[in-house]
Formats: C-alpha cells, structure tokens, sequence
C-alpha cells in the first residue's frame, strides 16, 4: 500500500529541511575525488545520491523498502546516472557491512543508524560521514514516541565518541523548514488529487497535514535540523 514517503518523495527534491546547496557546501570541504565510493544510507528518492553522482563518485544507495528503492531507480534513471549510481533494498546496515567500507557515507533523517561507531567502522581511513538529522534543542524528560531524536550537542558528542573529527556543522534556517513543509505539502496535494480512488488517500492526507503541524514555526524553539560533516582519522 501507497504511504506519505511514496507518494510525496516521487514529487519532491531532497526530503529533509535542508537545501542542496548546504550540501554541496559541505561537500566542497572534502578532498573527495570522482571515481571513489560513496553510500547514501536511507535514500528515499535518492536525491542525495544523485549529488553524489554529478560529484563524480561511484554511489551506493539504500532503501529498506522495494518500493523506495523501486522510486529511487526510476529517479536515477531518469537523471541519466545509472552508470554511478547503484539502488538496493535492504536494511543499510548490512549493505554498508557488506559494501564497505566508503570513502563518503550520506546519511540524511535516519535517525535509526545513529550508531556513529557502526558509521564510523564503515568508512574507509580518511572518510567522510555527511550526517543530517532533526534535533531538540533541550532534549525531552519524556521520551517522545516516534522522535527518537538527539540535541544538536547530542549528535556532535556521538561523532566525537566514535572517534570521527567534526569538520564542519549547520543548522537549517527557517527559509528552508518553509522550502520543505510547502514541497511536502504540495507534493501531497499532488497525489491526492491524481488518486482520488486510492483506499489510502485519506491516511495520508491526514499523515501530511499531522507532519506539516509538527514541523511548522511553531516548532522552531522545540526543533532544528543539523547538517554535520565528520572524518575518521
């Protein structure tokens, strides 16, 4: 069955509150060659990825769903980067075991594989963790189901206990919390109005509309969002 993340993520550019030039950034402080191995861990569409790609290097790109990695290799293909990008579905921490090590690792709104020393052990020496999540800005007394998130010092002293040098580190404006709430929400709007008949349209309207409140300004002072490039020694 159709859910938010496939039927927005097929309209969408990068599927985090962060801009493609803050990446682009970060990546420019790398010594990253074309030619060399990079993974994009948690891929959704693969938007990431395809950066990754027109940067030249050879790119491994993973979703857990089939029906993801399904969108994410229609993306590719139609970015015409088949030949350096490699879509698969599987949990990204044994296709990272299994592939690695890397000379970049991506990681953007996976919370789940915030294990930065299982990160860290699948980079090669010298490599680059490109990590981006959401963050509180003082960390709950009760635990939030579902947002399992750390502060911003939180993801920082992760990196720094794995062994990896933080390079660089950005918090998101508000401009792009407002670029990613009104790409999720027209893109949403999209679906609906393309699959009137589709028994899960009114879920994920429902789901929409319950993310968009939680990500909104009124969240600001709650939550961020961080972009933090690291290396291993």
């Amino acid at each position: 069955m159709t859910d938010l993340n496939l039927a927005a993520y097929a309209r969408m550019g990068i599927a985090n509150p962060v801009s493609e030039e803050a990446i682009l950034a970060m990546l420019d402080q790398t010594d990253l060659k074309p030619g060399e191995r990079g993974a994009e861990l948690g891929c959704g569409n693969a938007e990431v990825a395809r950066l990754l790609a027109r940067r030249g290097l050879t790119v491994l790109a993973v979703d857990r769903g089939e029906a993801m990695a399904d969108l994410a290799r229609a993306r590719v293909v139609e970015a015409g980067l088949s030949d350096r990008i490699e879509v698969v579905a599987a949990e990204a921490g044994a296709a990272a075991e299994a592939a690695g090590p890397f000379r970049l690792i991506a990681a953007l709104g996976t919370t789940q594989l915030g294990d930065f020393g299982q990160l860290s052990g699948w980079l090669e020496p010298g490599g680059w963790l490109l990590w981006g999540d959401i963050f509180w800005h003082q960390a709950p007394t009760v635990p939030v189901p579902g947002l399992d998130y750390d502060t911003d010092a939180g993801w920082r002293r992760r990196g720094a206990e794995a062994g990896l040098r933080l390079v660089d580190a950005r918090i998101s404006p508000e401009a792009e919390w407002e670029a990613y709430v009104a790409a999720l929400t027209a893109a949403t709007a999209a679906w609906v109005e393309a699959n009137p008949d589709d028994p899960a349209r009114s879920q994920i309207a429902a789901r929409a509309a319950a993310l968009v409140a939680l990500y909104g300004p009124a969240s600001r002072a709650t939550l961020g969002f961080g972009l933090y490039l690291f290396r291993r020694p």
